[in-house]
């Protein structure tokens, strides 16, 4: 006697065509790749009058269908279940076949093709050879109804379920998994229509021997995705052994974990290393798969791939988010050492660097596997912020009663790179009052001009006699600053040359390495003779050199960020202005350097600071000391106020 399994078409009313509503994500979806247009039965044959539903896999969503013969078949679409229907038609004889196409269409534009043959009558056929087929345990095989009569029974012997599962039948198409080996006879499936019609399907289910796809499988790192590998044959029942070198086979899962599904084996890995995954049927056949897992590149936290200390007495720290443990850092090399104070890296693996001098160096970590991360390390040069109550200080007065030679200075040049953060007459940046001075024009708070402020003698020789008023020589561009918002970085030289024949050479501004048209505020001294040396010791208001200051006025203040000042005992040229316009020499080299006097650099990038040292050639003599911003200014310390830096260039 035959036990029956029934599986009947669902039957429902013919629909009219229709299309599906726009999607409210159809903006969205225009702007990701198309997916195919998928249904999971192509060719359906039905008899006069019948239906059958197909369903869509895949797809991108407002689907609507179109039949090329309504006079053959209809179709109706709800969500993603498409319901074809025969029409009736009286002509049609017992062994005539007619057939259409019904297009299912998306959102998307994407297209599946559904072929359907109407018949009055159909022989029931199926997509397998008339002697069947074999099938290894564990193995399915989704088996196809060609042509028949709808409300098909599938029915297999009583006992048969033991050797072999027949699924539920999904419009034409069912599975067949196989279970436990059949011997020398084939268990008939038996498929039954409504008109009576019959066909006989012999499967086999045979011992064999175990076969992978591939018998190798290599991960990137311990947390990389499964990997997965296909059991082309075998005997269901599989159970996973692990072997580690030579090592005896064991069940602990360290390097991998193997399991099994439906005769796919997926590979999750856990650490790195090399293991040996041995598979085992219920028959005992025996397969192995070489596994290597990779370790962990070593990566930083926020996937960091460099590092930026702000300041040269500045530190910075990172945490080691992935890698193999016990992380080490290279010995530091002459080169890190130009550049960092020290490196090192904790128990908890954070790298700690603290900077010494500006500039990149690359230090090397290496950890437990040998894995190595390179990693640049940048001293990023920082402006000091002077605001209205900060100024540096350089007394100059004094560094003179011991280098009286210096006083009268034949040539001078001052440079400095800044950022303006505030428009105001009279500003000043660097120099000396009433000597030889860098600020901006007096004419109103905005748009102002850079200006040289000096000293001129009516006759050069006699410089204790009649002055020129207030000499003063003007660019033709106009100081940008964040007041106005229109702020930017300068590079600003002033050179004087007393070996010049008339001050239009003799006095000369370049900004940002360009050499400026300089306009004098009066005619009277636009082309005289200059006097043929600044006597730097003739300074008033402060009786100093000053940054962000002259005059002995908090008026007269400077609001920039200050990223390095120069000065020269030498006349600069054009081009050794643009040679090293954006260079920060080294401690040694500036001290190196005998036409170097003075140079500043307060890039420390921390607070509490009350003097920033002259790394110039003159040496601590010309130290800038932080002092307030008042009428009878002091010594104070600076705060931790400070704005990265960038390159100037011409604009």
């Amino acid at each position: 006697m035959k036990r029956k399994l029934s599986f009947l078409f669902l039957s429902a009313l013919t629909l009219p065509f229709f299309m599906v509503s726009c999607s409210d994500d159809k903006e969205e979806q225009e702007v990701k790749p198309a997916t195919d247009l998928v249904v999971d039965n192509n060719s359906v044959t039905l008899l006069q009058g019948d239906e059958i539903t197909v369903g869509i896999t895949s797809g991108n969503g407002d689907y609507y269908v179109k039949p090329f013969d309504e006079s053959v078949a209809t179709a109706v679409i709800n969500g993603n279940k498409v319901t074809i229907k025969a029409t009736e038609n009286s002509h049609l004889e017992e062994n005539n076949r007619i057939e259409t196409t019904v297009l299912v269409v998306d959102g998307r534009k994407k297209v599946a093709r559904i072929q359907v043959q109407v018949a009055k009558l159909w022989d029931l056929t199926a997509d397998v050879p008339e002697e069947g087929f074999d099938l290894f345990i564990g193995e399915k095989r989704m088996v196809k109804i060609l042509t028949g009569n709808g409300d098909y029974e599938i029915s297999i012997p009583e006992g048969a379920d033991k050797y072999i599962e027949v699924g539920e039948l999904s419009g034409q198409v069912f599975p067949v998994t196989a279970k436990f080996e059949t011997g020398t006879g084939p268990v008939e499936i038996t498929i039954t229509d409504k008109k009576g019609k019959t066909t006989i399907i012999p499967v086999v289910v045979n011992i064999v021997d175990l076969v992978l796809k591939t018998n190798e499988a290599t991960f990137s790192e311990p947390d990389a995705e499964s990997q997965y590998i296909t059991i082309e044959k075998g005997n269901g029942g599989y159970s996973f052994t692990y072997q580690v070198g030579d090592g005896e086979p064991t069940t602990d899962v360290t390097i991998v974990e193997a399991t099994e599904k439906e005769n796919l084996i997926t590979l999750k890995p856990k650490a790195r290393g090399d293991v040996k995954v041995i598979v085992t049927d219920q028959k005992g056949s025996v397969e192995e798969i070489a596994v290597k897992v990779n370790p962990y590149e070593i990566k930083l936290e926020d996937n960091a791939t460099s590092l930026t200390v702000n300041g040269f007495d500045n530190s910075k720290e990172v945490a080691i988010s992935r890698g193999n443990g016990d992380y080490q850092l290279a010995p530091l090399t002459d080169d890190n050492k130009k550049y960092l104070k020290s490196a090192e890296i904790d128990e908890n693996g954070r790298l700690r660097v603290e900077g010494n001098w500006l500039g990149t160096t690359t230090l090397t970590i290496t950890d437990a596997a040998g894995k190595e991360l390179d990693l640049p390390v940048t001293v990023m040069p920082m402006a000091a912020l002077l605001e209205s109550d900060r100024c540096f200080k350089i007394d100059i007065k004094k560094f003179l009663e011991t280098n009286q030679s210096l006083d009268n200075m034949q040539q001078l040049t001052f440079e400095m790179v800044f950022y303006p953060t505030y428009s105001r007459a009279l500003q000043s940046f660097i120099g000396l009052e009433g000597v030889f001075l860098l600020r901006c024009e007096s004419a109103g708070d905005t748009d102002l001009r850079f200006e040289i402020a000096t000293k001129i003698h009516k006759d050069p020789n006699n410089l204790n006699g009649d002055r020129y008023n207030d000499p003063r020589f003007r660019s033709q561009q106009k100081m940008g600053n964040d007041r106005q918002g229109n702020g930017k970085w300068y590079h600003l030289t002033i050179v004087f040359d007393g070996t010049q024949s008339s001050t239009k050479e003799a006095y000369k501004m370049y900004i940002n390495g360009v050499r400026e048209e300089l306009t004098p505020a009066s005619n009277d001294y636009a082309d005289v003779r200059p006097d043929p040396y600044l006597v730097l010791s003739s300074v008033s208001g402060d009786n100093a050199l000053m940054i962000g200051r002259s005059g002995n006025n908090r008026y007269r203040l400077g609001y920039c960020g200050v990223a390095q000042a120069r000065m020269w005992k030498t006349a600069r040229t054009e081009e050794q202005i643009k040679a090293d316009m954006c260079k920060y020499y080294s401690r040694e080299e500036a001290q190196a350097n005998p036409d170097l006097l003075g140079y500043w650099v307060p890039s420390n990038g921390v607070g509490d600071i009350s003097v920033f040292p002259n790394y110039g050639s003159a040496g601590e003599g010309l130290d800038a000391v932080v002092y307030n911003n008042d009428e009878s200014i002091k010594a104070v310390t600076f705060p931790d106020r400070y704005k990265k830096v960038e390159c100037p260039h011409s604009y």
